[in-house]
């Protein structure tokens, strides 16, 4: 499965759907601002895999598809509210929704869309999904909010830690994106009939698939920049990454005090210089050659978890596993 080529076959689809609950015009600063946030180009990689999965499954028709846009709606309020978290000014190297419209419409918005998210999946019912089937799909994107809210935490939490161990990077990392990234393959495993042992193995691969991803987003933060407006932006917001937690344990103390003095700073005091040191000081430690070699460890045991499942499926969440280490943005 080719993951670009799937996203630019199914975009089509899931604007249709986001269309019928976020329509043009309105009242000021809503859907303005929904759609400025959602068409600032996001890839639909979520909805494609719920939609793939589903169909590797044997499942049939477009019953599918509210759901699928749910996952994005999904992925689309958590990144509003989660720039405001960090005071990320730019996205998509755009201004973030809160730069662009005040704080106050942020979180508005991101409130707005954490309900129109219900209602899509709701809709399932008007493309003859049943109740119970549809009941399952909202029970899997609380269980996702949830965790994923507990692992943001997390990570706030450890923005402070002068010894961040990997144990607790890895908690963190996990809490925040093995249900958010793997809930759209698991509602679509519930939508085509999947029994409950495959919808574990599922989760099973999120729990080393989504923290493979977060890592190399951290590698990508500070080597390609994501969108961002900047390169090592995750060091001026005091970020406790991978590459830090390894550098952290094996740099001398005055290397150690230098750079948590950096990660102390207030992001605009934060220089580029500051991030140029603690970038060389990572590439001296080996820290951002160990990251990526963690994230591709993560991929291979993801990939092992797929071993047993139906051949189109196993195919669908590999492709899915390459695609998350080997992006360039």
């Amino acid at each position: 499965m080719n993951i670009e080529t799937a996203m630019a076959e199914k975009a089509g689809l899931i604007d249709k759907e986001l269309d019928a609950v976020f329509p043009k015009g309105g009242i000021p600063n809503l859907h303005e601002v929904v759609w400025y946030h959602i068409g600032t180009g996001g890839k639909r990689i979520r909805p494609v895999l719920a939609i793939a999965t589903y169909e590797a499954l044997g499942g049939k028709g477009d019953r599918i598809l509210p759901f699928a846009a749910a996952c994005e709606v999904l992925h689309a309020w958590l990144l509003v509210h989660d720039d405001i978290e960090d005071g990320d000014r730019v996205r998509r190297d755009k201004p973030a929704v809160w730069v662009r419209y005040g704080l106050g419409h942020g979180i508005n918005v991101g409130d707005y869309m954490a309900q129109k998210m219900y209602e899509l999946i709701l809709k399932c019912r008007n493309k003859g999904m049943d109740e119970k089937t549809v009941f399952r799909l909202i029970e899997a994107i609380v269980t996702t909010s949830i965790k994923t809210a507990e692992g943001q935490t997390m990570d706030m939490n450890m923005r402070f830690s002068e010894t961040p161990s990997e144990e607790e990077y890895m908690k963190t990392v996990t809490g925040k994106t093995a249900h958010y990234l793997t809930v759209p393959a698991v509602g679509g495993a519930i939508a085509a009939g999947a029994d409950e042992k495959l919808i574990q193995k599922i989760l099973k691969y999120g729990e080393y698939a989504g923290p493979a991803f977060q890592i190399a987003d951290d590698v990508l933060d500070m080597s390609e920049g994501k969108g961002r407006g900047e390169i090592g932006r995750d060091i001026k917001e005091g970020k406790r990454s991978m590459m830090v937690v390894h550098c952290l344990s094996r740099c001398n103390s005055d290397e150690k005090a230098k750079l948590l003095a950096i990660l102390g700073k207030e992001p605009e005091k934060t220089t580029d210089r500051d991030v140029l040191w603690a970038k060389v000081l990572m590439e001296k430690h080996g820290s951002m050659e160990y990251a990526r070699e963690k994230a591709k460890n993560l991929i291979k045991k993801a990939k092992a978890v797929t071993i047993d499942m139906p051949q189109g499926l196993r195919e669908i969440l590999n492709s899915f596993a390459d695609y998350l280490v080997e992006r360039k943005k």
